[in-house]
């Protein structure tokens, strides 16, 4: 490494550390300074033939030459410092030299304009001493002007001018004329004033400069980091689809084949099945509703709802997981009603008991309960385990954050339930609670608003039986996944018509004897068909806002669900339970 370069990178500061901003502005000045050299030495150079002039009236043409001559070596040597001194320019590694040794030269060239202006004063002369008055005063205002982007330097030439030609001209001058003296102080004081407005404005303009340069490059990084981000989601909307129709059609098959079967073992078998089908499920469901979420996707639909519906449907839901490990899962029983997104707040809840389950000990407890508040009802989570520490609870809502790996068991997940849990909070625009103690357990939980009432309660002769047996139109090109539910939803007690594109759904829908009582859609279809166009043309062929649920793995908002009535989205790989939830509300709604 050459010594330039090691100096530069010496007296280089990364812009975080302290001093970084002064030295940003004195590098501004140091370049400006060496930009305007040629500039501020033509002027200077104008100034000494204009003297040198006035000089020759007096008839003193030998100081006239003198004069030429100092006053033009010293402009040389401005001129050449600049040249030699910073050949390519100014950097972070010359500029403090630079300006060290441009500060000296103007001491020494106001130090040369002094002597000369005092050599040349004649008291006894009056043209005289208006040449001298007009010597100290033309280098120091054109000092101005050239010096004005480092104050220093014209601090130096005035200094080195004014305050010896002041002194020498009131030991020389005598009478009122002494006063001129005391006025040249005066001036001093005034340009030192006048220097530091100039430096003010000019470390504005730089200040001004170097924002608008990190304005740029900060749209430039934004507009990187925004076509990352499409890309990646893109990505993910690609993946998510082609991953998520295996996963769904796995789904549905496991939940039909389970009633066909009568054998222990049999059933012990496809509960391992189902729990690695819902561990990938889970997974890849998780990644995709955490984009979703950061694109705005995902909107809430707040009704009223018995929150005790969705409270037991977790406990059977956790009950043998609670049970392998050796926990004792208590979910309370309650009649209150409460106004929210019931898939949302099951999703919530369904994070925290899955968070709790997984981190507390065998032998440990885990309880999932409501208190009611001034604020509202709070359904909280519980439990004994091990708990975190303040410093990870400021962390623990964080993406990808896993604590206590391997504590709790073989359980392994992307880190990303609790900041879905936070993040569905802010869309419902609750209250979310969290406190934990190390070695004591933690507490998790939602604040929900009361409602007025609660839908009467769903009977029939199955849980999962749907009344009155909907006739339901499915749009689904993946074979197996629409087979799958097809047998489900026939197992639930539905009429099913199913149909692999639009334009056989609305065939097969001219063959019926009733028009449907639901539509489920898939958002994408063959050959480019859009899920949205098929709901809307269905709807058009039957004259009514028939409710719909759409299948997606898309992540991204869709501007023309909100311009549509009842269309409720369901991210893939949907899971059963929330798909038979969607279809009862969606059936419960009269239809407009």
């Amino acid at each position: 490494m050459s010594e330039t370069a090691q100096e530069q990178k010496a007296h280089e500061l990364p812009a975080w550390e302290p001093g970084a901003e002064l030295h940003e502005v004195h590098l501004g000045q140091a370049r400006l300074l060496h930009a305007r050299t040629g500039q501020s030495c033509l002027i200077v150079s104008g100034v000494t033939l204009y003297l040198a002039a006035l000089i020759g009236l007096t008839g003193d043409l030998p100081f006239a030459a003198i004069w030429l001559a100092a006053t033009g070596t010293m402009i040389a040597v401005v001129y050449a410092y600049a040249r030699l001194m910073a050949p390519d320019g100014i950097n972070a590694g010359n500029y403090r030299r630079y300006l060290a040794g441009h500060t000296v030269i103007s001491a020494l060239t106001g130090l040369v304009w002094a002597g000369l202006a005092s050599a040349f004063l004649d008291p006894d002369s009056v043209l005289n001493m208006f040449i001298a008055v007009n010597m100290v005063f033309s280098i120091t205002v054109g000092g101005v002007m050239p010096s004005a982007e480092y104050r220093p330097t014209f601090v130096s030439l005035a200094t080195a001018t004014l305050l010896p030609f002041s002194g020498y001209w009131l030991l020389s001058v005598e009478g009122p004329l002494r006063l001129i003296g005391i006025g040249l102080l005066i001036y001093y004081a005034f340009g030192l004033l006048v220097s530091a407005q100039a430096e003010v404005q000019t470390i504005a303009s730089l200040a001004a400069e170097r924002t608008r340069k990190l304005t740029q490059r900060l749209q430039e990084k934004n507009r990187i980091i925004e076509r990352a981000s499409a890309s990646k989601s893109r990505f993910l909307a690609a993946t998510s689809h082609d991953m998520s129709q295996p996963l769904q059609a796995q789904g549905f098959f496991i939940r039909a084949i389970r009633r066909t079967l009568d054998r222990p073992d049999q059933v012990e078998l496809l509960d391992k099945i189902e729990a690695a089908w819902r561990s990938q499920q889970q997974l890849l469901q998780a990644l995709v509703e955490t984009a979703r979420l950061d694109s705005g996707a995902i909107i809430a639909r707040i009704r009223p709802f018995a929150l005790d519906e969705v409270l037991q449907g977790l406990r059977a839901e956790f009950a043998d997981l609670a049970h392998a490990k050796s926990i004792e899962l208590i979910v309370a029983r309650t009649t209150i009603a409460v106004n929210s997104d019931t898939l949302l707040v099951t999703r919530i809840l369904r994070n925290l008991l899955s968070n709790a389950i997984k981190f507390t000990p065998p032998g440990g407890q885990v309880e999932l309960h409501c208190t009611r508040s001034d604020d509202g009802l709070l359904v909280e989570v519980s439990d004994d385990g091990p708990g975190v520490t303040a410093a990870e609870r400021e962390r623990i809502f964080e993406e990808y954050v896993q604590l206590q790996p391997g504590q709790a068991g073989n359980e392994r997940g992307l880190g990303l339930g609790l900041t879905i849990v936070h993040q569905l909070a802010r869309k419902l625009n609750v209250e979310l609670r969290f406190a934990s103690t190390p070695g004591e357990g933690t507490r998790a939980g939602i604040v929900l608003p009361l409602a007025d009432a609660a839908p009467a309660p769903q009977a029939g002769a199955r849980p999962d039986a749907i009344d009155g047996s909907p006739l339901v139109l499915l749009v689904e090109d993946e074979p197996a996944v629409r087979e799958g539910l097809t047998i489900l939803l026939t197992d639930w007690g539905c009429r099913v018509i199913a149909a692999g594109s639009g334009a056989e759904a609305m065939e097969l829908l001219s063959w019926a004897d009733a028009e449907p009582n639901l539509l489920i859609v898939d958002k994408r279809l063959a050959g480019g068909e859009d899920g949205l166009d098929t709901i809307q043309a269905v709807r058009s062929e039957v004259v009514a806002e028939i409710p719909a649920v759409l299948l997606t793995g898309d992540i991204y908002q869709f501007e023309a669900v909100t311009g549509m009535e009842r269309i409720t989205v369901l991210p893939k790989p949907a899971d059963p339970t929330q798909l038979h939830s969607l279809l009862r509300e969606a059936l419960e709604r009269p239809r407009a």
